[in-house]
């Protein structure tokens, strides 16, 4: 069985699986907490085949959240600085520095340190190493608090970040959906799936209709409701064959269902559409993998080694090339793309 599939199967890969589907949709702390869980469960499982190629895949996977959490953190700086807030900026800051050992992030992390201080001698970090603003799953309170770090976040900036992982024109779309949406939004985010779907239905009155049946999509896909997800998904489609988030959420319905001819034609549109052009590609790619279709993959993730999904793409290529036997070539994708030994 390939590692695709393995990711794709049940405990603890169901967990990967569920973190990989998370990190596509750019929920990067729900998919870090993901992959933490299905290494948790495999550290308890030593000697067993495919373990350690398995946890190898898990440590990696949390590695791609924590540097696209970073990227957010560094981004929220940027946004606070512009806004007159270095105060604001240096706690963004300091928690992309504890979150990644990406040279390249904590360099501009570093710089952006030197302009809320205005000189390298007076950097400090207002907040501990072990606290994330953006990783807290958090209830609906007014203040989101994490007891670990000095972070301090109104409900609001929690959804303001949350959404910031979204696709800009659906960014810009769910800034305006008001507090009650917001509430709801973060309790979701904290995994309370029942309390969410209730204020859903609560907040909606017949407008974004689209929005409203991509987020009940969402919540009935996570609480196992498959058949009713899909139909709340083509919905949204349906309401508006914009929403680049319903494209999504459908096509990694069908991925988890194994239903692979109807998600890679569903992942076509979307690439004819230029709907997510990246992360389309990345996940047609892998449904090359779990439809034994190898040669296909590796010629679309190697497409993708140019783009910002570079890395994403060059660990599953990886994966694949090691698959194959191609051990020189998978170390050779190792050492430019992934900044390893290819040991």
């Amino acid at each position: 069985m390939n590692i695709l599939k393995k990711l794709f199967s049940k405990n603890p890969a169901d967990l990967m699986a569920r973190g990989d589907r998370l990190l596509m949709e750019r929920h990067y702390f729900e998919a870090r907490c993901a992959y933490e869980d299905a290494r948790r469960l495999l550290s308890g499982s030593n000697g067993v085949q495919g373990v350690e190629g398995l946890s190898a895949v898990c440590e990696e996977r949390i590695g791609s959240a924590n540097r696209a959490l970073a990227e957010l953190n560094i981004g929220e700086a940027e946004s606070a600085l512009g806004r007159g807030l270095p105060d604001k900026a240096l706690e963004h800051l300091g928690l992309a520095k504890s979150l990644t050992d990406d040279a390249v992030l904590r360099e501009k992390a570093e710089g952006l340190v030197a302009l809320c201080c205005g000189s390298d001698d007076e950097q400090k970090e207002t907040v501990s190493v072990s606290g994330c603003s953006s990783c807290s799953s958090c209830a609906p309170e007014d203040l989101v608090t994490d007891d670990s770090s000095d972070v301090n976040m109104s409900q609001m900036e929690y959804y303001d970040l949350l959404i910031q992982q979204l696709p800009r024109e659906m960014y810009s779309r769910y800034s305006d959906l008001g507090e009650e949406f917001a509430s709801m939004y973060v309790i979701a985010s904290g995994n309370r799936h029942g309390d969410a779907l209730e204020l859903l239905e609560a907040w909606y009155t017949g407008s974004d209709r689209d929005i409203y049946c991509y987020e009940k999509g969402m919540i009935l896909f996570r609480l196992g409701h498959v058949d009713a997800a899909e139909t709340n998904f083509r919905d949204a489609i349906g309401a508006n064959a914009a929403n680049s988030l319903a494209h999504l959420g459908l096509a990694l319905l069908l991925i988890e269902g194994r239903r692979l001819h109807e998600a890679g034609q569903q992942l076509e549109v979307m690439m004819s559409a230029g709907i997510l052009a990246e992360q389309s590609h990345l996940l047609r790619a892998d449904v090359h993998v779990l439809a034994g279709d190898t040669d296909r993959a590796i010629d679309m993730y190697s497409g993708l080694l140019t783009t910002p999904s570079a890395r994403m793409a060059a660990e599953r290529l990886r994966d694949v090339l090691v698959q194959c036997g191609r051990s020189n070539d998978a170390a050779y994708i190792v050492r430019r793309y992934l900044g390893g030994c290819g040991h």
